[in-house]
């Protein structure tokens, strides 16, 4: 079946009408084949590029009000957002959220190139502060032959990067329903920056309110004369309440409702559930260019997390540290006309977590329940060897030895008891190959090994204890895809089949804490799609339309549950069908406006395939006015709606949960205002 349908695309490839790469960033100015992208420590341009990557730049941000990344993220083909309540945030790349009940699982971050993913597998993602990042690239697939553990993806963030030839002082502040306001502080002398932000929301549901406060810093020095420093800090104090998921009958009583009380268990309302966390982070890259070929990066850093839960079942407390560095070595060379690239380097991460859990007195620690420490290690080896020949053709191949150790040690509930569970000598390999042909096409071809050991949150879930019996995910990754861009045109073609081995999968109980179990193989296969054409672009006047989508089927290849054997069984939380539409207007005076159609069509809530919800369709429109008043002072006004169309409507479902309380409800309308004044000055 997947051959035929690689020979379909073939056929497509020679024959089909031309595409163009849409979630692009198609404000940007200059062409987009001059955007660099840094994937597999490569510098290629958009047509050279040997992965697939999915751009988010401070410009495609626009097209949306500055609340969330949710909506920008979900645009990227393959990308999905959620945000089941505000602060509560789950991140996807290729249904990677199948393991993720929140956060981030399964998929691994870089800051400026330092991780930001820990050594356990998590990402603080809601930590960060809506303007701490300026860009984003997306790695789709496995990127575990440069970057260790992880079979969905990779994300390299960046902070703003505007004009470093200009200091500038900037002010922001927005207005939304439900009780959104937001305030964002700027101060940029050259390339240091300050920015804080504060976000607090009362929320569409009951019990679902929000305050985040956010500092971030950033420098780049000069370090001698080949040598350049960059420093990061960040702080983040974040409190969130957690209204818990509803059945159906509750969703239509009131989709409002918080998890209400019942004669046995309490509810989220009762029991004051909420997320508490405060987390630091301290984060350098030295890189120095030690001859014409050589160059060698240098990236540590060190986190400190205090971290609170009262949960409806227990009161969860846990205090962790996190430290480690990404040392790169990289050769860059001419043999006559064939350009090489050779990339080593290695990783390395520990964490020591102390987790406690007490009875939830609402809101309050209680009697003692556990008290357990658990300490994380792992260390990625990686070399990778990339060529251009006839500078058309560019051939990579890499490879990555991996291990991880989790040690485990129970203080409480006597007798002691201590534990470990080691997955080591893993090897994951990539290949990849990418032709341009006629200077605007390009074919791309890869295979990737990936592997993801469980989180710390999934071999400790947070009712306690040691789930040492859970196996790491295996898969493999194999891709074709086509790009075309020119002057007015950009797009791009991908089609992939993923198949993963011990699938990691969600199950929860009575309470709602969750647990997590191995569900045999599954096959994931996927197509991608983006198109954007300009329409005009004259006497200062810019129109251009553009398309992005995904068509996925991901099924249980070899999976049983009890005595049901779910084999063939589509896999929960994964539509079939999205795309994304937009038109962008960009006219005189500094008038821009940005119209957005989105629809996402149903998927099943449960593995035995039984529970669906109801497909959607989002519209999204955002009014902007920018101005310069002489030759420092400038300034920005907007205004930003939502309507949504849906029987039953929630950014982020429980799936599998016990009871059928699948449904955390999201508004169907929103509107949002904001102000931006700045002064900028040139440097002397």
């Amino acid at each position: 079946m997947y051959l035929k349908l690689y020979h379909s695309l073939f056929i497509f490839l020679a024959f089909g009408p031309s595409v163009s790469f849409a979630q692009s960033d198609s404000l940007q100015a200059k062409n987009l084949d001059e955007l660099t992208i840094s994937a597999f420590a490569s510098s290629a341009n958009r047509l050279t590029a040997n992965a697939s990557v999915g751009l988010l730049t401070s410009r495609s941000l626009e097209r949306y009000s500055p609340t969330t990344w949710a909506n920008a993220l979900s645009a990227i083909p393959g990308v999905k957002m959620e945000e089941r309540s505000p602060g509560s945030y789950r991140f996807s790349v290729r249904g990677s959220m199948i393991r993720s009940p929140f956060g981030v699982r399964n998929v691994k971050f870089y800051w400026n190139g330092i991780p930001f993913t820990d050594a356990a597998g998590n990402t603080p993602l809601n930590a960060l502060d809506y303007g701490a990042i300026g860009n984003m690239q997306v790695i789709k697939g496995p990127g575990s032959s440069l970057y260790g553990a992880g079979t969905g993806g990779v994300v390299l963030l960046s902070s703003r990067t505007d004009d470093a030839e200009r200091n500038r002082i900037e002010q922001a502040v927005g207005y939304g329903k439900y009780g959104f306001v937001n305030r964002s502080t700027v101060i940029q002398i050259g390339e240091t920056s300050v920015q804080y932000g504060h976000s607090e929301q009362d929320g569409y549901r009951n019990h679902s309110a929000m305050a985040r406060d956010a500092i971030r810093f950033t420098s780049t020095i000069k370090a001698g004369e080949k040598g350049s420093l960059s420093l990061l800090g960040m702080y983040s104090d974040l409190y969130y309440q957690t209204p818990g998921g509803i059945n159906l009958a509750q969703y239509q009583q009131n989709p409002k409702l918080a998890r209400p009380s019942t004669a046995t268990v309490p509810g989220s309302e009762a029991q004051h559930a909420a997320i508490y966390t405060k987390l630091a982070l301290l984060g350098a890259n030295y890189s120095l260019q030690l001859s014409k070929n050589w160059s060698q990066s240098l990236a540590l850093y060190l986190t400190t997390t205090d971290f609170a839960n009262p949960f409806i079942s227990n009161y969860e407390k846990r205090d962790e540290q996190g430290l480690g560095g990404r040392n790169v070595w990289q050769n860059r060379a001419e043999l006559g006309s064939v350009r090489t690239n050779w990339t080593s380097g290695f990783e390395w991460q520990y964490g020591k977590s102390a987790q406690r859990n007490y009875d939830n007195l609402a809101g309050l620690p209680g009697k003692q329940q556990t008290v357990e420490d658990i300490r994380t290690m792992n260390l990625s080896v990686f070399s990778q060897f990339e060529a251009v020949l006839f500078d058309n053709l560019t051939a990579s191949a890499g490879l990555s030895y991996n291990t991880l150790k989790y040690q485990y040690e129970r203080f409480f509930a006597l007798p002691y008891s201590k534990e470990k569970r080691n997955f080591d000598g893993i090897f994951t390999p990539r290949f990849a190959l990418n032709k341009v042909i006629g200077q605007t096409w390009a074919v791309t071809a890869s295979y990737s090994g990936g592997f993801s050991p469980p989180t710390l949150q999934e071999v400790r879930p947070s009712a306690g204890g040691f789930r040492k019996d859970l196996n790491a995910e295996r898969g493999n990754n194999t891709e074709i895809g086509i790009r075309k861009i020119t002057r007015k045109f950009s797009g791009e073609l991908n089609l992939y089949h993923f198949g993963l081995k011990e699938t990691i999968v969600r199950r929860s109980d009575e309470s709602g804490a969750e647990y997590y179990v191995n569900a045999g193989k599954t096959k994931q296969n996927g197509l991608e799609w983006s198109v954007a054409y300009e329409i005009l672009s004259e006497n200062d006047v810019t129109l251009k339309a553009w398309n992005s989508g995904t068509w996925t089927k991901y099924t249980f290849d070899s999976y049983t549950q009890g005595e049901a054997n779910l084999s063939g069984n589509l896999i929960p939380g994964i539509p079939r069908f999205t795309q994304t539409t937009g038109l962008d207007v960009l006219l005189k005076y500094g008038i821009s406006f940005f119209a957005t159609y989105q629809h996402g069509s149903s998927f099943y809530l449960n593995d035995a395939n039984t529970i669906k919800n109801t497909p959607y369709n989002q519209w999204i429109g955002r009014l902007s006015w920018k101005r310069s008043w002489g030759r420092h002072l400038y300034s920005e006004v907007s205004v930003s709606a939502e309507k949504v169309n849906a029987g039953i409507y929630s950014q982020g479902y429980d799936i599998n949960a016990f009871g059928n309380r699948y449904f955390n409800a999201s508004p169907k309308d929103n509107l949002w205002a904001g102000l931006k004044l700045g002064w900028e000055w040139a440097k002397k």
